[in-house]
């Protein structure tokens, strides 16, 4: 299969767990809604577009691996502007219309990606290939001014294999129900908690619905995924291995 790898970095980045309120936690790598937007910026298309025209039709498909080398908290202050609190201001009974609250922000620090990205039609991998080269708008990961440097972009071929060895990778697999194998010796990058980089099971949105009044944005089609970490796992099922990065990974 044909791929385009585009090997980033990116200085903070985070993707955020939409099931986190106060505290956003975030996803150890970007998914395939997060990976369209970086795609709508170089094609210069509103996320609306990247929806309709990419996501909701399956028009690429992607596999991902990297790291962080570490991880921050960003503190915010917000205003919440209530019913009650903006009518005790107008009764002159508080001196503000909102309230003050506290969000926290888990942030990524040094990562590393690498994408790997497949299209059902020739004519759109190339232009992509094209285009994150030199993008419309700035490329990002995140939030908009999470901003990226692309290090490298190929075009490779790689074909499917079977029981390969997974680390630092999102698999579109549930592995509650899949019998895998952790590969204790294969390296030495986890830590002694094992809980830390054991796998995480989430089920995430993967396609939207906007409202055409108020461009509100609705969840409309959910996926679990596998977040492999630093703790190698192997399956049996078929994926792909870059063996000039030293990553395997699987598309969705």
């Amino acid at each position: 299969m044909k791929f385009i790898r585009v090997q980033a970095k990116g200085c903070l980045n985070s993707f955020r767990q939409s099931d986190f309120q106060t505290y956003h936690k975030t996803y150890p790598l970007p998914l395939k809604t997060t990976v369209g937007g970086m795609l709508g910026g170089a094609l210069g298309i509103s996320p609306k577009s990247v929806n309709d025209d990419w996501l909701q039709i399956n028009r690429f498909s992607m596999g991902i691996a990297g790291i962080a080398n570490g991880k921050a908290n960003d503190l915010w202050q917000i205003r919440k502007y209530e019913s009650k609190q903006i009518q005790a201001f107008n009764e002159c009974k508080s001196d503000k219309p909102y309230k003050t609250a506290v969000i926290v922000r888990e942030l990524l620090y040094s990562m590393d990606f690498v994408l790997y990205l497949s299209f059902k039609d020739e004519s759109d991998l190339n232009l992509i290939f094209e285009k994150i080269q030199n993008p419309s708008w700035a490329l990002s990961l995140g939030r908009e001014d999470e901003l990226i440097k692309i290090i490298a972009v190929d075009k490779i071929s790689l074909e499917q294999e079977s029981c390969l060895c997974y680390h630092n990778t999102v698999l579109p697999v549930d592995l509650s129900e899949i019998k895998y194998k952790i590969e204790m010796g294969s390296n030495n990058l986890f830590s002694e908690n094992l809980l830390d980089d054991a796998p995480q099971i989430v089920k995430v949105p993967i396609a939207f619905s906007y409202d055409n009044k108020s461009n509100e944005r609705m969840a409309v089609k959910f996926q679990i995924f596998s977040f492999i970490g630093n703790l190698p796992i192997s399956l049996p099922n078929a994926g792909y291995c870059d063996k000039n990065l030293g990553y395997s990974f699987q598309i969705f």
